[in-house]
């Protein structure tokens, strides 16, 4: 056999390493953070947080898009049409997986359209009311809700907050009804304004206007109470054994997202999410940090899915 001339084997040996050379480059072109909900809300607010620590990780600029309405169905769905090619994201609450159950008719298939990547962070929902509104707990909202039915409203962003709010509802057999909103900052906005009986929402969206004295927690679905809220009372110590539920954010990307970019982007968000600033930035709003792996993640939102379906059954909530 002939052997190889000096630039034939340069030339093979360049074939060979070019496959290792486009895998280390992954991201290539720059990430985009879909957030189905509006600006300044508690998802946002992990995204920005995430999306800046990324950037110098991925070697790409990490854009957030906020993309809100229909309860987070109108970004996501834009997420799922999205190419599968590892610079796409979206990251959601628990909505994602309780909208399958409440909602007739989704554009896309919650559990085939998307592959999970990681959870990011959970927290406990909180119940808010005005400053100026006489309840301290959950059981004297009930009790103020059944005296004056003008009151019995109750305010929340997306389904998962909706369901928590109808599990109140059935538990205190209240006649409340439901105002939706596209986000939590404007849900806070009318609780400090007085346009809605209560709310439920997130400790992130709401630390501002209760730390500015313009809105009041009276109850968190934590097991024990918030360090943030020490004077606030667990739904558990009002006596719904059942409402100890918490909220995640979860990233996930369109369906036959490549393997590797999923487990890069585990990798990356884990690693930023506990950093000693991200995990202080996190608590300070309530949230641990989870950052557990795509497989692991993947079957939690099997089981999740089901469980949200049956609380939904249970609860009566009626579909939309």
């Amino acid at each position: 056999m002939r052997p190889l001339s000096r630039r034939s084997f340069a030339l093979l040996s360049l074939a060979a390493a070019l496959p290792l050379a486009a895998e280390a480059a992954f991201p290539d072109k720059q990430v985009r953070l879909v957030v189905p909900y509006s600006a300044g809300g508690g998802t946002d607010t992990i995204a920005r947080h995430l999306a800046e620590r990324l950037r110098p990780r991925l070697g790409q600029n990490v854009i957030v898009e906020n993309k809100p309405g229909a309860d987070g169905i109108i970004g996501t769905d834009l997420v799922a049409k999205a190419p599968a090619d590892g610079h796409t994201f979206v990251l959601v609450v628990t909505s994602h997986l309780v909208n399958p159950a409440v909602k007739k008719k989704l554009p896309y298939d919650t559990l085939k359209d998307f592959v999970g990547v990681t959870k990011v962070a959970v927290s406990p929902m909180v119940f808010l009311v005005n400053s100026d509104f006489p309840a301290n707990n959950p059981r004297e909202l009930a009790a103020l809700l059944k005296k004056d039915p003008s009151k019995a409203t109750y305010g929340a962003s997306e389904n998962m907050t909706r369901l928590v709010g109808a599990m109140f509802n059935q538990r205190m057999q209240l006649n409340v009804t439901y105002a939706a909103y596209k986000g939590g900052a404007p849900l806070m906005t009318d609780i400090a304004g007085n346009n809605v009986g209560f709310g439920v929402g997130t400790l992130l969206t709401a630390k501002p206007l209760i730390q500015a004295g313009k809105i009041k927690a009276i109850g968190v679905t934590s097991g024990k109470r918030s360090p943030m809220l020490p004077n606030t009372p667990t739904m558990v110590e009002s006596g719904l054994q059942d409402m100890e539920v918490y909220i995640s954010y979860s990233l996930y990307a369109p369906a036959k997202t490549p393997r590797e970019a999923l487990e890069r982007m585990q990798q990356e968000v884990r690693a930023v999410i506990h950093t000693p600033e991200m995990e202080e930035i996190l608590a300070a709003q309530a949230a641990t940090p989870v950052g557990n792996g795509v497989a692991e993640f993947n079957k939690e939102v099997l089981s999740e899915a089901r469980l949200w379906e049956r609380l939904v059954k249970d609860t009566g909530l009626e579909q939309e």
